[in-house]
């Protein structure tokens, strides 16, 4: 066997073991349209990079029919090889988003490595003991009554954290659906912040494939890592889906 030969029967292997990590990570991890929002495509990069590309090409720099220890040498290879696929695993797992909260007047993308270990230990509803493994959640979030414990969250915003990175006042977004509905912000503002034509007639077309009017929806924005949506809600706050526009125009986000 040649070492153009070795190198790819090793590409295959490798081609085929990243598609099934990046078919789990778009398909459940990352799924629309959290992909793009939540820094997926960087992340994909980062597996294809170590499993795809580097162990492939050691193997058709070090590959020599005949060659004395050539056996431990790809042994070695393919033990960093899987080492390296295994971390690039674990961030991806570690970053993936796990909730989408409702908290006053948007939706606030929530990663699995933003929610603190001591945090979720205090969670009591069974249905937020522990982070979903099968994509994110639509949840709401509500203020804690007690004050000292709205004054703790309060003083965590200095280090990032608000309300929706604790699980212990999270609740089923049906209590806070209709508050949801009621926040949304008309679809011609929505068109306003984004005036192109293109803008426009993606929201026709989100329309129209959902059979409703522009009177009959709103949207209210979300939030994620990479980028912010706009997602779009029925006047009970039922939802209906998110949009790739901005949810803000010239405004600040608040």
């Amino acid at each position: 066997m040649s070492r153009w030969q070795a190198a790819g029967i090793h590409l295959g292997i490798s081609a085929l073991i990243a598609a099934i990590v990046i078919g789990v990570m778009y398909l459940v991890w990352y799924p629309s349209p959290y992909f793009t929002a939540m820094g997926g495509s960087q992340l994909v990069l980062l597996v294809v990079g170590v499993d795809v590309v580097i162990g492939p090409l050691i193997t058709l720099i070090i590959y020599r029919h005949g060659k004395k220890g050539l056996k431990f040498d790809l042994a070695v290879i393919a033990l960093l090889q899987s080492a390296a696929l295994i971390y690039g695993v674990m961030v991806t797992a570690e970053a993936r988003p796990v909730y989408s909260v409702f908290v006053v007047d948007r939706f606030e993308t929530v990663a699995a490595n933003a929610i603190e270990p001591e945090e979720l230990a205090k969670v009591t509803r069974p249905e937020f003991k522990s982070l979903p493994w099968l994509g994110p959640k639509v949840v709401g979030v509500v203020k804690p009554a007690d004050s000292e414990e709205a004054a703790r969250i309060l003083f965590s915003m200095e280090k990032g954290k608000d309300l929706q990175h604790f699980p212990q006042h999270y609740v089923p977004y049906a209590d806070v659906a209709a508050e949801a509905g009621r926040r949304a912000q008309p679809i011609q503002t929505l068109r306003r912040f984004n005036r192109d034509k293109a803008s426009n007639a993606l929201i026709d077309a989100f329309l129209a494939s959902h059979g409703v009017s522009e009177n009959d929806v709103g949207f209210l924005p979300m939030r994620a890592r990479r980028g912010e949506l706009a997602r779009i809600v029925r006047k009970n706050g039922e939802i209906l889906g998110t949009l790739d526009l901005s949810p803000w125009g010239d405004q600040l986000p608040r």
